[in-house]
């Protein structure tokens, strides 16, 4: 059974994302977010929800943004090959982790990910 609560914070942590990406292409532009928005013919306030995650973008807005961003639209949906998550995992691994781990192996494959999810969404808000 899919637990849609679940497919809408996904949903949700992929907005999030994007958005972040958006933000970042556009600091290193040198664009503030009036500036985009109006390159863009929307407002200031929809591109903040865009960055926060807070609302949907659609495939030509992001086609639009990677054009005004000089990006491919690859950069905003691919995961960078170098993640934080790859860089800052302990080595070797301490016994709470260890625990974790062997926790995790006991629930279903789509409650690890629901986990793996989650472990993801408390990282992104410690940035």
């Amino acid at each position: 059974m899919i637990n849609n609560g679940m497919l809408f914070k996904g949903r949700t942590m992929i907005q999030k994302k994007i958005g972040k990406r958006i933000q970042k292409a556009r600091e290193e532009v040198g664009l503030s977010q009036k500036e985009l928005a109006s390159q863009m013919g929307c407002t200031q306030a929809a591109l903040s929800n865009y960055e926060l995650g807070k609302r949907r973008l659609y495939l030509a807005n992001l086609e639009q943004l990677a054009g005004i961003l000089h990006k491919p639209i690859n950069y905003f949906l691919e995961e960078p090959e170098d993640t934080p998550e790859i860089r800052q995992q302990p080595e070797p691994y301490n016994d709470t982790i260890t625990a974790i781990i062997g926790l995790m192996a006991q629930l279903p494959q789509e409650e690890q990910k629901d986990v793996l999810d989650f472990v993801k969404w408390r990282m992104d808000r410690q940035e």
